[in-house]
């Protein structure tokens, strides 16, 4: 009897442990990420390396839709900085439809997954709804945009996320809740921020912004 509980109890340590989170970033994704965030300040030759790394590694890694996600990103920041209309609508569209489908192929097993400690689904509703919200009112993606950033928000492993997503996440439903004149909900949403990285550039300005609002 005794051995038959031991047996019990250990199987269930060990299903426990098996769905432990787990980090599964490929080779190249930090410097690939770091190259999106110069790509995304305005380094086009770090923009280009980041659009053809993630390319790759999506390719490798198709079950992986924060690859994806950033691929398209990148795609759609050749749209922002293109010259051409043409281009400029080329690449927006080319990269939001892939955010949209890698945001379709996230399922509840991707809370478990880890990204540079991120897990990978609320990083790849980070990047969609970075990304969605900043193309034009009429290329119709703003909907999309929002819901990513919602299902982030309420993500049963948001409390989980680093810090910097966290902040991040929160900063930007800060940002749309002042566009949508909702300036009590900004409110929360920056003192969250506040609360979630106390030492960062999004806190400093989360304590300015409120201090506008008289808070």
């Amino acid at each position: 009897m005794k051995r038959t509980i031991l047996a019990m109890l250990l199987g269930g340590a060990c299903l426990l442990a098996s769905a432990a989170p787990q980090e599964m970033a490929p080779a190249g994704f930090v410097q690939a990420r770091q190259q999106f965030q110069a790509g995304a300040a305005g380094d086009s030759s770090a923009r280009d390396a980041a659009a053809a790394t993630f390319e790759s590694l999506a390719a490798s890694h198709p079950g992986h839709p924060l690859l994806a996600a950033y691929q398209g990103a990148a795609t759609a920041l050749k749209g922002r900085d293109a010259l051409l209309p043409w281009h400029k609508m080329k690449f927006a569209e080319s990269g939001a439809d892939a955010i949209e489908k890698a945001l379709a192929q996230l399922t509840p097993a991707h809370d478990e997954v880890l990204f540079g400690g991120a897990p990978e689904s609320v990083e790849t509703r980070l990047v969609a709804a970075n990304t969605l919200l900043a193309l034009p009112d009429f290329m119709n993606r703003r909907a999309s945009g929002l819901r990513a950033l919602d299902a982030a928000l309420k993500s049963p492993v948001f409390a989980q996320s680093p810090a910097p997503v966290r902040a991040r996440l929160l900063a930007l439903a800060a940002k749309q809740a002042a566009a949508d004149r909702r300036s009590a909900d900004e409110a929360a949403y920056l003192r969250q921020l506040a609360e979630a990285a106390p030492q960062s550039a999004e806190a400093t300005k989360a304590a300015a912004r409120l201090k506008e609002l008289g808070l």
